[in-house]
């Protein structure tokens, strides 16, 4: 990055580094506090036919149905991981919510909770109207990919039994996401912690996308991936190794094309500005936020729970985008913006006084040719 450059050789910015502010303040603060509403997380509709299996018998199928549908948990799920509790502390603030609302339903005990944890197969909603829209018209997305880590329980049992030591670090898993260019996550998927990013990377471009850029970091390149992406009318946005050079076997490929265009302009950033490669900032944004609102931790141990984890942390942070986001303005600085926040209070004041005096007017004509 060119700030690193900079480190280096100790040039100072050739400009002063932009500063935003957000504008909307009103807004933006009621939508973080709509983020605390429990109403927030409940299905719209009747509760108990949503949650409950009402008839787990059907007539002529041996055997009966599960009494917990999918969506409730998925309810469960969502509360279980905003709140960080324990199972049994889930199970009995869910047992008193249904009390306190005189709802007659039921709830799972801890231990039914931590297999249905693991079984009930977690999709990644999307509650974005126009992001919904934009893929139901086909529409082309750009897709941004990034990795971070996660820890979990230490689980010593088993390290010790695998490697005969104590485990004295907690291990950790890696999630990789991909996401579009307004934060909303499509694809979230947990792999160990050895697992190179550039093995996930066909997963994480889902089917009924129409892919336009794949934006990645130098972990997802390969001259055979990007040359797979290009060939299938997807953009590879991700910048090859420092050391690269042309591949004499397919001179016609994108990775030649793209190690040429950077010999020729003398730098890799020619590249970063050319192609948008700056937006995967927003990636890096995104794993930072969910651990700063959600958690750095995993709650579960199980390998395929802490897979549907990772799709209802996903759904969480798709909730969060549909409400307000906080809109940003360059300023030269806080004085600035403060002005011009106050600049357009006032301005606000005077639309009201005038229109209240219009309305005053109006009365005072309405008496004159009532008393005539």
């Amino acid at each position: 990055m060119p700030y690193k450059e900079r480190l280096k050789s100790g040039n100072l910015r050739k400009r002063a580094k932009a500063k935003y502010g957000v504008t909307n303040w009103s807004q933006y603060n009621q939508s973080l506090k709509n983020r605390g509403k429990i109403s927030l997380y409940f299905p719209k509709g009747d509760i108990a036919a949503q949650f409950i299996n009402e008839e787990p018998y059907e007539k002529g199928i041996s055997g009966r149905h599960t009494t917990y549908k999918q969506s409730y948990i998925e309810f469960i799920y969502i509360l279980y991981r905003l709140f960080g509790w324990g199972l049994r502390q889930i199970t009995g603030y869910i047992e008193d919510m249904w009390e306190t609302q005189n709802l007659n339903l039921p709830a799972p005990s801890f231990g039914h909770l931590s297999d249905l944890f693991a079984i009930v197969p977690m999709k990644i909603k999307l509650f974005c109207r126009n992001v919904r829209s934009r893929i139901e018209s086909g529409e082309e997305i750009d897709l941004i990919a990034d990795s971070t880590g996660l820890r979990f329980g230490k689980a010593s049992n088993w390290y010790e039994t695998k490697y005969n030591k104590t485990c004295n670090n907690r291990p950790w898993k890696k999630l990789n996401i991909s996401m579009d260019t307004s934060m909303n996550i499509h694809e979230y998927i947990v792999t160990d912690c050895n697992i190179p990013d550039i093995e996930v990377a066909d997963q994480l471009i889902p089917d009924e996308l129409n892919v336009r850029k794949f934006i990645a970091d130098g972990g997802y390149y390969s001259i055979a991936k990007v040359e797979q992406l290009y060939q299938s009318g997807i953009t590879p946005v991700i910048p090859p190794p420092s050391h690269s050079v042309e591949d004499q076997r397919n001179p016609k490929s994108w990775h030649n094309k793209i190690v040429q265009y950077i010999k020729t302009k003398g730098t890799v950033y020619a590249f970063h500005k050319k192609y948008g490669y700056g937006q995967r900032d927003l990636a890096e944004s995104q794993n930072s936020r969910i651990k700063r609102c959600i958690g750095h931790s995993l709650l579960t141990q199980r390998k395929s729970s802490q897979i549907n984890e990772g799709k209802v942390i996903a759904t969480i942070i798709n909730l969060w985008n549909s409400l307000c986001a906080g809109h940003g303005k360059e300023v030269e600085d806080e004085s600035s913006l403060q002005a011009d926040l106050k600049r357009s209070a006032s301005l606000d004041k005077v639309i009201l006084v005038r229109e209240w005096l219009k309305e005053v007017d109006g009365k005072i004509r309405l008496e004159r040719t009532e008393t005539r």
